[in-house]
């Protein structure tokens, strides 16, 4: 990669301990890289994926995530919510070809002003390997991940981690934090390939092949996710183009 590029990068800085150990990085005047913009928020825990993506969308390279060390959340929990969500992040960026280390999550405690620069020179030189995001040969997948992160499906399961795994049912069952995070991921890569069929299908009435073609879902796979969305009344048969049904987005 050429060494003109400069990423532009968004990192969100929890209060109490990553946005502490940055001032105390550039009180000790410690040397980092140029390319992030903060944003301060309290907890960590309350950057939504959303947020995640919005970034990459709106014209960021790549988006970090500082926290305080698991153990030390100020909110007691918040950071365990984040490494979930940020690895389902994670993994949707990499399903997607937008790659896997555009998101990156890191702990830095209010004292660790030289791990916070050494972090940020080591993750900026991952996204200069990377490059610049191509965002409008990445428009479809964007768009995708966008329908997907605000899902239904996956708001509530985002919503009710605390509920299924250490409140429980009324039967007093709870889920295993593996096996939720097991049931996000699942969730998370179902929603996105429904996405990528119905974004495919803005472009107007759209055979199993067209969508096979624009999303490289396999046509197997589209057949099935057709019959999904269909049902969920979202989409439904349009006409025939020979011998080959065309689909419309509703």
């Amino acid at each position: 990669m050429s060494d003109a590029f400069e990423p532009r990068i968004l990192a969100f800085l929890c209060n109490w301990c990553s946005y502490a150990g940055a001032d105390l990085a550039g009180v000790s005047r410690f040397q980092y890289p140029t390319s992030i913009r903060v944003l301060r928020t309290m907890c960590s825990g309350r950057v939504d994926p959303l947020h995640i993506l919005e970034g990459v969308r709106s014209g960021f390279d790549a988006v970090f995530v500082f926290g305080c060390h698991i153990g030390d959340c100020h909110y007691l929990e918040g950071n365990f919510h984040t490494a979930g969500r940020l690895e389902m992040v994670r993994d949707l960026f990499a399903l997607s070809g937008i790659g896997r280390e555009r998101a990156q999550l890191r702990w830095v405690s209010a004292a660790e002003g030289q791990l916070f620069a050494n972090s940020v020179a080591e993750l900026t030189e991952v996204v200069r390997e990377l490059g610049p995001l191509d965002r409008e040969a990445s428009s479809l997948p964007l768009s995708a991940l966008a329908a997907t992160l605000a899902s239904q499906r996956l708001r509530w399961l985002l919503g009710m981690e605390h509920q299924l795994t250490e409140v429980g049912n009324v039967y007093n069952e709870k889920l295993d934090k593996g096996r939720y995070l097991e049931l996000l991921g699942e969730a998370a890569v179902g929603e996105y390939r429904k996405a990528l069929v119905l974004e495919s299908l803005r472009q107007g009435p759209q055979s199993v092949r067209d969508i096979a073609e624009v999303s490289g879902l396999p046509i197997h796979t589209i057949s099935m996710l057709l019959g999904e969305v269909q049902k969920a009344g979202k989409a439904e048969l349009h006409s025939y183009e020979g011998c080959a049904p065309k689909f419309i987005r509703l």
